[in-house]
């Protein structure tokens, strides 16, 4: 909604939130909460056949808005199932989809330049589509700022029907099991993370940024080689193909700063990063930079913030 409040300002149009999902107060909360984050029109699509996702509904209720009201820029974001929506949206309006952007803007012409990494994340692109409608794109949760939310009052609504029911809808929802291990970490919302990369040497030594974490009540990570060598579970890997942060503190420990982990943490407020390595990409982006051994620094920094942090800190300090 942040972005697209920016990319309609620039082109002097309205920004539209579609709202998809059963009938009810929560629907129709999630319309009014719309225009407290830069909407001025929501186009809603209620019906109890949305209660669960199911990829063929919320494909025909989205591209019956899109095909009614015709916008020039559709955004969706770029979780689980903003990605299944997207891609078979995107098929069915036959346009142009560019998916996981860092960075949207439009051109005088009002053309969509959407920007995401390419080539295995060692460069960034910018994706133009000029000769199809919508221009489609999707952002990766926490890869732009949350925009501030502003009380404003209920604005126009319009109503959208489904015109399904649920014999034209093939899939069906027979039970619903939540999975356990999605709970296991909260990196994307955490205000420190604490992060450690093949610097590290061993997943023994790994053991020293949970350590910090703990101390720090932080949520720990990881770069992508400590995944693909079975050090750290998927959950915890920060980076293009892992989950994106916006820390307040994030410690990086042992880790080069590839373009695909930067795209995944440049929007921390404080990067700082251990490394023997003074040439080390991650020291181009970091706010605070140190060139040392993360395996002898981490203890050290662990031991200094549990005695800062120890409830009896000040009595040290005073004596």
């Amino acid at each position: 909604m942040g972005a697209g409040r920016k990319l309609a300002d620039k082109l002097k149009v309205d920004l539209a939130a579609i709202v998809i999902g059963p009938e009810g107060e929560a629907t129709q909360s999630a319309a009014a909460e719309s225009f407290c984050y830069g909407a001025d029109l929501v186009y809603m699509v209620a019906d109890n056949l949305l209660a669960d996702y199911r990829n063929e509904s919320y494909t025909k209720a989205l591209t019956d808005v899109v095909n009614t009201y015709k916008p020039e820029i559709l955004l969706l974001g770029a979780t689980t199932l903003g990605r299944d929506l997207a891609g078979s949206v995107a098929t069915t309006l036959l346009t142009g989809l560019t998916a996981d952007c860092t960075e949207l803007d439009v051109d005088a012409d009002g053309s969509l330049a959407a920007t995401r990494p390419t080539f295995g994340g060692s460069l960034l692109c910018t994706i133009y589509t000029l000769n199809y409608r919508p221009q489609m794109a999707t952002v990766r949760p926490r890869v732009m700022p949350m925009p501030e939310r502003v009380v404003r009052p209920v604005g126009r609504i319009v109503s959208h029907p489904l015109g399904l029911v649920e014999d034209d809808i093939v899939t069906k929802v027979l039970s619903f099991l939540p999975d356990r291990d999605s709970a296991k970490s909260n990196l994307a919302y955490a205000d420190v993370v604490v992060a450690g990369g093949l610097g590290l040497g061993s997943p023994e030594n790994f053991q020293l940024v949970r350590q910090l974490a703990t101390v720090l009540g932080a949520e720990y990570g990881c770069s992508r080689p400590l995944v693909q060598k079975g050090w750290v579970t998927s959950d915890r890997q920060i980076g293009q193909t892992g989950k994106t942060i916006r820390p307040k503190l994030y410690i990086a420990a042992g880790i080069s700063g590839a373009i695909q982990h930067r795209v995944g943490v440049e929007g921390a407020d404080l990067i700082v990063a251990i490394n023997t390595d003074r040439n080390a990409p991650i020291f181009d982006f970091a706010h605070m930079g140190i060139v040392a051994d993360a395996i002898r620094l981490l203890p050290a920094l662990t031991a200094a913030f549990r005695a800062r942090l120890s409830p009896h800190s000040r009595d040290r300090i005073a004596s």
